[in-house]
């Protein structure tokens, strides 16, 4: 799939509350580019961080673009993964639904054959690329907090998918397994919006976090669980799991072709997931 016309979204920043502005235009690369003011790099060139509750891309100068998961979960989930540049003022990306929904219904509007592509399929073994450059890996690569309570695990497939856990009180232990292709994204990944534990919602907001977060763009989850319109699956916490763990392995700058076995993560392990990954094409 590849973009032809430009996408141009307002919002307010899901943490800052700021207005932000997110502008997604084609352009000549080889790889995804994101900017901000002057500066510019492909999206597998950036520092991560995702101890925030959210995903941060960090310049060489320590400047930052916020909260960059949701937006790039929906362009990589629906098959962009070169031939576009996203420009970002405000610092941070615009929450717009708390999802991929919006995005994902701009992508089909201004792109060429939208939904016509599949998954990268292999054609070699080892870290080496496919037609599509998608990514291959040999042996697992895991990452866990030091517990190994928590853990993001990469074996090696001949596409992506996935298969989250997630437990929370109030919500329960939930499961998904998702076998990706655009179409599988855009049904049954893209509505599927953040959230956020009542308890926690003045501690983040004191921190300088959620300050743009309401019930358009989150899901508030108490001993009564407020979504507006309701919950739109009733697993769709951790189908949100699923869609920022797409947007955060975006960060490798390619498709990746592995089985994807997350428990109780998050950014902070999707990304240090990322982060090993990146290495596997670093030795290419």
């Amino acid at each position: 799939m590849k973009l032809n016309g430009k996408i141009l979204l307002k919002g307010l920043g899901l943490h800052s509350g700021k207005e932000c502005e997110l502008l997604i235009e084609p352009y000549d690369c080889e790889e995804i580019l994101m900017r901000s003011g002057d500066k510019e790099l492909p999206l597998s060139k950036f520092t991560l961080n995702g101890t925030n509750r959210g995903s941060d891309y960090i310049f060489p100068d320590g400047s930052k673009i916020k909260t960059c998961e949701h937006v790039l979960s929906a362009l990589t989930g629906m098959g962009i993964w070169s031939g576009a540049r996203i420009t970002v003022k405000g610092g941070e990306m615009p929450a717009l639904d708390g999802c991929g929904k919006i995005l994902s219904e701009e992508i089909k509007k201004h792109s060429v054959d939208p939904l016509a592509i599949s998954w990268p399929s292999p054609h070699c073994q080892g870290a080496q690329e496919s037609e599509t450059e998608g990514l291959m890996i040999n042996n697992s690569v895991i990452v866990s907090t030091e517990d190994k309570k928590r853990f993001v695990a990469a074996f090696p497939s001949d596409r992506l998918h996935v298969t989250y856990t997630v437990e929370y009180d109030f919500i329960g232990t939930q499961i998904f397994d998702y076998e990706h292709s655009p179409e599988n994204y855009y049904e049954n990944i893209a509505s599927a919006r953040t959230f956020a534990m009542e308890s926690e919602i003045n501690y983040l907001r004191s921190h300088g976090m959620a300050l743009g977060g309401s019930l358009d763009n989150a899901i508030a989850v108490g001993k009564k669980i407020q979504a507006k319109g309701g919950l739109r699956w009733p697993d769709e916490f951790v189908r949100h799991k699923v869609l920022d763990l797409i947007g955060d392995l975006a960060s490798i700058g390619r498709p990746l072709n592995a089985h994807i076995i997350a428990c109780r993560a998050g950014h902070e392990l999707h990304l240090k997931l990322a982060e090993k990954l990146r290495q596997n094409l670093k030795g290419e």
